[in-house]
């Protein structure tokens, strides 16, 4: 059995190939401990300056965005006018609700949801023939709702990659380097143990 002396490296002493090897694997680990609650609230901040108002937090965001098909955003719930003005809503109607179909069972994108619109009285309208703003009022509204998830969709896929982007793990990485000891192999690969130099047996 041998004594051998392991270095480890600040991430500015690493070489180019080293360098790279630790900004991939950063990316990667960014990726897979990026907390689902922050998207979410990140989203749900994307439909509040959509929507002009603040939508209730029983509201649902369903989210999948690892570039598959079927992916997307979709939100579920009830919607009251005053929680969206923005939107163009019928004369006459006071709330909608977004229901998961068929595909919301297995997917969440803008076509995962069934689109029902009420008055005042609680009473459904009718989404051909009812008008509002436009020639079609209902259709109108409906259609916002499922762009503002392809909206979202595109504004969760930018955050992400903004959030696991090459620049944001090189910032992490010369950031950490200012605040703990050097945890890089010659070859780029991270080594835990504390210290610049330690005795290992191998």
């Amino acid at each position: 059995m041998k004594d051998y002396t392991v270095r480890r490296f600040a991430f500015s002493e690493l070489n180019e190939g080293a360098r790279e090897r630790a900004i991939t694997k950063l990316q990667d680990t960014l990726l897979e401990y990026l907390d689902e609650r922050e998207i979410t609230d990140y989203l749900r901040g994307q439909i509040e300056g959509s929507l002009g108002g603040y939508p209730d937090e029983d509201i649902e965001i369903a989210y999948s965005l690892s570039y598959c098909q079927g992916d997307g955003v979709a939100i579920y719930g009830m919607l009251r006018r005053s929680d969206a003005p923005d939107l163009t809503w019928p004369v006459n109607a006071d709330h909608v609700t977004l229901t998961r179909n068929s595909w919301g069972h297995h997917y969440s994108h803008w076509n995962t949801f069934n689109v029902e619109i009420y008055d005042v009285d609680g009473e459904i309208l009718d989404q051909d023939t009812d008008i509002g703003y436009g020639a079609d009022g209902t259709r109108i509204l409906e259609t916002q709702l499922r762009d503002l998830c392809r909206e979202l969709e595109r504004a969760g896929y930018k955050y992400i990659e903004g959030m696991t982007s090459r620049e944001a793990a090189i910032e992490y990485l010369e950031n950490e380097e200012s605040e703990i000891d050097p945890l890089f192999l010659e070859n780029g690969e991270r080594d835990y143990p504390k210290g610049t130099l330690e005795e290992v047996n191998v």
